[in-house]
């Protein structure tokens, strides 16, 4: 039985209204189950979570989830339309979401993903773009901007970040010179 109402995942969808709370990261065995990283590790919530949402090209795709195990080391998830392994690798490194109005319940530990939809702005070039998604690459966090020209990938640490304005929704950065061009 889920801990949340599906229903809740229909009015995100009508509302568009999403936070981030993970990452996939790769599959595992050859059934579609993938490995999924996810900040605020409650094992009781995860596993009656009744679906997520993938970011596929900019849009955040429902899938309902066949089953969730929870290990001290991991989570291993498999979705219901996800049965082969080439299936689950099209999903690999894809941030995941939840409906906002649960976003109390898995606020906790949620930094860096609370700061989805936050503007950056550096401090010699001005407005860089919002913060579309954030990935995490070993134990690296990446801000996914929404640069004009295409999405820039800004690391989540010193020596970049200057200041963090989680109420005003608001990251200010020091890209180092030549950055913005090498990225572009």
């Amino acid at each position: 039985m889920s801990l949340y109402p599906i229903e809740l995942f229909y009015e995100a969808i009508q509302k568009e209204e999403y936070f981030q709370i993970g990452t996939f990261k790769k599959p595992i065995g050859k059934d579609g189950r993938l490995v999924a990283y996810f900040v605020a590790h409650n094992p009781a919530e995860l596993a009656k979570l009744p679906a997520l949402f993938v970011a596929i090209d900019g849009e955040k795709v429902p899938y309902t989830i066949k089953n969730i195990t929870v290990t001290e080391r991991k989570t291993i998830i498999q979705l219901s339309l996800i049965q082969s392994k080439t299936e689950a690798y099209a999903l690999r490194n894809l941030p995941l979401f939840l409906p906002v109005v649960l976003q109390p319940k898995w606020q906790q530990a949620m930094l860096p993903y609370s700061l989805v939809g936050a503007v950056v702005e550096d401090i010699a070039l001005g407005s860089l773009g919002s913060i579309q998604a954030i990935y995490r690459m070993r134990d690296q966090y990446m801000m996914g901007v929404d640069h004009p020209k295409k999405e820039l990938l800004i690391p989540y640490s010193a020596p970049f970040l200057i200041n963090v304005n989680t109420a005003a929704k608001k990251v200010t950065v020091a890209l180092p010179e030549g950055y913005l061009e090498a990225m572009l």
